[in-house]
C-alpha cells in the first residue's frame, strides 16, 4: 500500500485531513464507481426478480433458451 499521510485535527479546525497520491486517489474513484454501478445493476436484477422478469436456469445455455422461446 502506498503511504498515506494524516494531518492532524489540530491544523484543520478539528477534522482530519487525509492526503493520498493522484494514482491512489484515482484507482479509489474508479473503485467507487464500480462498486456504485454494481449495485445499480443487482437493484434491477432484484427488482426484476420480484416483478417475475427474471429467468430461472441451472445454467447459462438453459437460460438463454428459455429467454429466446419468451422473446418469440
Amino acid at each position: 500500500m502506498k503511504p498515506i499521510l494524516t494531518i492532524p485535527k489540530r491544523l484543520t479546525n478539528g477534522k482530519e485531513l487525509v492526503v493520498v497520491q493522484k494514482d491512489e486517489y484515482e484507482r479509489l474513484i474508479k473503485h467507487d464507481q464500480e462498486v456504485k454501478h454494481a449495485l445499480k445493476v443487482i437493484a434491477q436484477g432484484e427488482k426484476d426478480y420480484r416483478e417475475g422478469k427474471a429467468v430461472k436456469a441451472s445454467c447459462l445455455r438453459e437460460a438463454l433458451k428459455i429467454y429466446a422461446a419468451k422473446s418469440r
